[in-house]
């Protein structure tokens, strides 16, 4: 189940961070396993606030959480990335706890990443069990065409590892966003421990401009170009959308600028719906016009057109 890291805090979505800290503090100290000794529900709960607040407080965590929601953030962050970087240790002594908050949990979680209440010893939401450290991260960018963005593809790519190089083939998901970066787990560096697991391959997504097309959300937006006498009078009109041309009804005194929603002509989303195609029509005035178009015009400039 998607977490909602703000309800776990109990606090808005547009949160300062003074009130972020605040609510975590107060939670941390209401759920905190001193307070709550042999609790395994407190515990899993003063988890759940310390995940969120890590996330919440570090402002690229948050735009990305923010962006791309729980799932797809979970796809970008592992456990470990969630956790970097984050010092609870001061937040915890100045609580009264001490500096070492492991200790609340019999010692669990020792030699984990300093400040991090979340360490492997206490499992499920820690990330990698608690042993060897695994290896580094790799992060590599890819380059996507606008179509591959939005239907997706399969992608050849080479990474170069301490332990030699490798070549692998990665799905691109559909309605990848620019600025994504998709995880795929254990093929970052092995880890320079016995023991150890390897660390994990992130791809960095940059998607390329269509020269047509532009998305907004899960839906696509084009502009399409409509004789005059088919905005003034009605009529169908050939539009371009991601899968070729579809014809479309235009009502008539439809005004210029004005937009045609196509369903389900957008970006595909999972369980097989997809988003809209909004049409923005314009009118398309000929750069040269022929004598009778000419007399025609001068004809309905007399009568206020």
């Amino acid at each position: 189940m998607a977490t909602d890291y703000y309800a776990v805090l109990g606090v808005s979505r547009d949160a300062t961070d003074a009130e972020l800290k605040k609510a975590f503090r107060k939670k941390a100290i209401e759920l905190h396993p001193d307070h709550n000794p042999d609790d395994p529900a407190a515990e899993e709960e003063f988890k759940s606030v310390n995940e969120a607040y890590a996330v919440l407080s570090d402002a690229e965590k948050r735009a990305s959480y923010d962006r791309f929601g729980a799932e797809g953030f979970s796809q970008q962050f592992s456990s470990e990335d969630i956790f970097r970087g984050t010092d609870f240790s001061d937040i915890f002594s100045n609580l009264g706890f001490g500096g070492d908050i492991f200790s609340a949990f019999g010692g669990r979680g020792g030699g984990q990443q300093r400040g991090n209440p979340m360490g492997g010893g206490f499992g499920g939401m820690g990330g990698r069990p608690q042993g060897a450290p695994p290896g580094q991260d790799i992060s590599i960018d890819v380059e996507l065409s606008f179509y591959e963005s939005i239907f997706g593809s399969e992608r050849g790519i080479g990474v170069n590892r301490n332990d030699g190089s490798r070549e692998l083939t990665v799905k691109i998901p559909q309605g990848t966003t620019n600025g994504q970066r998709i995880r795929v787990r254990g093929e970052g560096q092995a880890s320079m421990y016995q023991g150890g697991t390897r660390g994990d391959l992130y791809l960095r997504i940059k998607v390329h401009p269509d020269p047509q097309f532009t998305r907004s959300g899960n839906d696509l937006l084009v502009q399409s170009k409509a004789p005059i006498s088919t905005l003034a009078l009605g009529g169908k009109l050939k539009v371009e959308t991601m899968n070729g041309h579809k014809t479309v009804k235009v009502a008539a005194g439809t005004a210029a600028g004005s937009k045609i929603r196509i369903k389900g002509e957008g970006v595909p989303q999972k369980g097989g719906k997809r988003g809209n195609l909004y049409v923005t029509l314009l009118p398309d005035i000929p750069a040269e016009l022929s004598d009778e178009q000419l007399e025609l015009m001068e004809q309905l400039k007399e009568f206020g057109l």
